[in-house]
């Protein structure tokens, strides 16, 4: 499939991403993740994230890399730049890896 024809499907992730939530955001994922559109998961309502939910985040990249799709991370709060930053992940993932929308939706 030519990939400037591939569709998109947002994912909303909100409230806490954390090892007491990890587990229930897994198979949410799961679920909406099914099929072939690349995927972007708006993280702009996560309130608070901890290493379940990094290595969560990291999987569903793995996941959607291994079935030729691409997963986008939009949209990052505060907690979730925060993270990343600490973790020095942002250099590792890529300079689009947390991606910032506009308000015009760009």
């Amino acid at each position: 499939m030519n990939e400037s024809a591939r569709s998109s499907r947002d994912i909303t992730i909100s409230g806490e991403l954390t090892i007491y939530t990890a587990s229930e955001w897994r198979d949410r994922l799961i679920g909406e993740m099914a099929g072939t559109d690349d995927i972007r998961l708006q993280l702009a309502e996560v309130a608070e994230i901890d290493s379940a939910g990094l290595q969560l985040l990291l999987a569903a990249k793995r996941l959607a890399n291994g079935e030729g799709r691409q997963l986008e991370l939009a949209n990052p709060s505060a907690a979730v730049r925060g993270l990343f930053d600490l973790v020095r992940l942002n250099e590792q993932l890529g300079s689009d890896a947390l991606h910032q929308e506009s308000e015009a939706g760009q």
